[in-house]
């Protein structure tokens, strides 16, 4: 019960401080307001790899034809990762009536173990401007997303950015819920850790970095032979290399909206393919926190069979709790919080099995299956 009590008091310490980080990194409020946000003159390519996506597609390029930005300072390029359906006809549809909307389309090569960051490694070489903007195929952007980038490279000089990512809603509310409750964690962690000065973690549907820097960092080749991590991993490149010139956009106006999973099979293998590249964090804080994390929430299912440690039980829901709805209130996403408490009792268990099996089992993504 004592080492139990322990994890658990430690688990509450690392929450409390990503929740001091969070609240301690600046908010981008005030970003209409100073004449870098309308100095435009970064130059941006987008870049989206898809694979299948044809029923997301029509949604992201409605979006991007939205964008308030100068057409001469953007590009957008589609890879192509070996479609089977019909996401060309839906890309060729929307352009036949949208023919203003400066737009490539790529078919990437398999060199890899990674789909992914062989079609992104493809798009940067590409691309005809300075800086790289990811997303992905199931995403919406907001119409101010290039300003904000704008506006913190010209303000704080950046080479490496990383943006807000959050679920837009389906009809499968439950499972939409808890996907959005665990999200806004997620996304909690993120900032509290940039707050603390300790970034271990970013989200490849939003983010955006220097193609020079990233060139000379090699992009991809140290990690390619893992599936995923075209995000966490790049980050950390660019952290070694110049720390203080990463950065995060904490404002609701860089927020990115992305398709949840729609049952429970596609989130265990999402889960699985996240949760697999933790071994090869390399930071500090990051292995600490993913170490902190898994013993946190097997504490919480452990103890229960000890009525003596409950108030802890209930501290660290209270302090899951308080970052969820930073977050929330921050993104104004308040609707899922409703939800907390069942998926609180749930979530343990949920954590602790994704974890396992990811280090040991393979998974299935795009039709594809990968090992860890």
């Amino acid at each position: 019960m004592t080492v139990i009590a322990l994890f658990l008091i430690l688990y509450i310490l690392l929450i409390s401080g990503l929740c001091v980080g969070f609240v301690k990194l600046p908010h981008e409020r005030n970003a209409f307001d100073n004449p870098l946000f309308t100095d435009t003159k970064t130059g941006f390519s987008i870049l989206i790899p898809f694979r299948n996506e044809a029923q997301h597609l029509e949604a992201l390029l409605a979006t991007l034809n939205s964008l308030d930005y100068p057409d001469e300072l953007y590009e957008i390029i589609l890879i192509n990762d070996a479609s089977t359906d019909n996401s060309l006809d839906v890309i060729e549809q929307f352009l036949a009536t949208h023919q203003h909307l400066k737009l490539k389309i790529l078919n990437s090569k398999r060199v890899s173990g990674s789909p992914k960051k062989d079609a992104l490694a493809l798009g940067v070489t590409e691309a005809k401007m300075d800086w790289i903007i990811t997303t992905d195929a199931d995403c919406r952007v907001p119409t101010n997303w290039l300003k904000h980038y704008n506006y913190k490279i010209l303000r704080d000089n950046c080479r490496f950015i990383a943006g807000p990512v959050c679920f837009y809603e389906n009809q499968n509310k439950i499972l939409t819920a808890f996907q959005q409750l665990d999200f806004l964690s997620l996304q909690g962690a993120t900032i509290g850790s940039f707050g603390l000065g300790q970034p271990f973690m970013c989200n490849g549907a939003n983010l955006g970095f220097l193609k020079s820097e990233f060139l000379r960092l090699k992009g991809y080749t140290s990690n390619n032979q893992i599936a995923s991590g075209d995000d966490v991993f790049l980050m950390q490149q660019f952290l070694k290399a110049d720390k203080q010139r990463v950065g995060y956009l904490k404002t609701q106006g860089a927020l990115v909206k992305t398709a949840p999973q729609p049952d429970l099979k596609s989130l265990v293998n999402q889960r699985k393919r996240w949760a697999a590249k933790a071994s090869a964090y390399t930071g500090w804080f990051a292995i600490l926190t993913s170490i902190l994390v898994l013993l946190g929430n097997a504490s919480i299912i452990a103890g229960l069979l000890f009525a003596e440690i409950y108030y802890l039980l209930i501290l660290k829901v209270a302090v899951d709790f308080l970052l969820i709805w930073c977050t929330a209130h921050l993104f104004a996403q308040k609707k899922s919080l409703p939800h907390f408490i069942w998926v609180a009792a749930i979530y343990p268990f949920f954590t602790v099995y994704v974890a396992v099996v990811s280090q040991f089992g393979n998974f299935t993504w795009k039709g594809r299956g990968f090992k860890r």
